[in-house]
């Protein structure tokens, strides 16, 4: 079986990069120097390490993601990264608009979360960013209700990101 490593350190940097994470701050959290998440970001490895599992473990991805990407699918996304818990994630600054407040705090859980550069002029990124915050909007969904809805995220965001690079 083929196994796509440079794609894999493709998609987990993505995924830093959404969760607006720099590669250092990685690296710390999992113990390493930035170098080997540089290799791993670059696909400059051979074998599914515990630097990569914790990589993915931190940007929110499944356990099984890893070998999806590797054989040319789709990571899954944990319905809430382990070690944020939802609370985190939904504390609302006094800044954000009524209605905003209102959607995070009604019933549900935080399915995921990402951070969106605009595209500037020229292609370049501009100074504003897009923060999504992607919730369930009942308390009681089954696994299989949060994995579609998931699902249908991951649809959603590949739009939106491809929709900036005309």
């Amino acid at each position: 079986m083929d196994r796509d490593w440079a794609r894999l350190g493709s998609a987990l940097r993505a995924a830093r990069e959404d969760l607006g994470l720099e590669q250092q701050q990685v690296a710390e959290r999992i113990g390493v120097k930035r170098g080997a998440l540089r290799n791993v970001e670059r696909g400059e490895i051979s074998r599914v390490t515990p630097t990569v599992r914790e990589y993915t473990r931190i940007v929110g991805w499944t356990e099984a993601s890893i070998d999806a990407v590797l054989s040319g699918g789709e990571p899954t996304r944990e319905a809430v990264p382990p070690d944020e818990p939802a609370s985190a994630i939904v504390d609302t600054p006094e800044e954000l608009p009524l209605r905003i407040k209102a959607a995070l705090a009604a019933g549900g859980p935080v399915l995921d979360t990402a951070v969106i550069n605009l595209p500037g002029e020229d292609g370049e990124d501009s100074e504003a960013q897009m923060v999504i915050i992607v919730k369930g909007r009942g308390g009681n969904a089954t696994p299989e209700q949060i994995q579609k809805a998931l699902l249908q995220w991951e649809k959603t965001e590949a739009q939106i990101r491809g929709s900036g690079k005309e």
